[in-house]
């Protein structure tokens, strides 16, 4: 009887557990943006401007380097009606997206800063464009 009490307890647990995870998940796919240097989106009432690239000293695709470096980048963000706002974007080997700007409706991350460097193409030669995700 006592195994009985306790498998009814087990069940009943179980039950109430699965009935707490039966709300549907809302899926959101992320909008991305790619900016060249100079150019600026507008997404909502907030506007981001690429400004330059300050720096790259990222390892090359096709080295090993001991260190894997970073790339440097400066931003503009102007929210309407709200004074302009540049932030330095730092991107490095952990690969994380830096965010840029949060309200309680989005987020504006950088996600990206392209193309990777490669001892092929000379620095000179690179067309930057920067990766946003909404």
């Amino acid at each position: 009887m006592n195994t009985l009490r306790i498998l009814f307890v087990f069940i009943s647990f179980c039950a109430f557990a699965k009935a707490q995870n039966t709300s549907p998940a809302i899926a959101v796919n992320p909008v991305s943006y790619k900016l060249g240097i100079g150019e600026h989106q507008q997404i909502n009432a907030v506007e981001i401007t690429f400004l330059e690239v300050i720096e790259d000293s990222r390892c090359p695709k096709d080295v090993n380097c001991v260190w894997a470096g970073q790339a440097k980048i400066k931003v503009r963000v102007k929210e309407k009606g709200e004074e302009s706002i540049e932030k330095e974007v730092i991107f490095d080997a952990s690969g994380k997206s830096n965010t840029l700007y949060v309200s309680d409706k989005f987020v504006i991350k950088a996600v990206r800063l392209s193309p990777y460097p490669e001892t092929s193409t000379a620095i000179s030669n690179r067309v930057y464009y920067l990766e946003l995700q909404v």
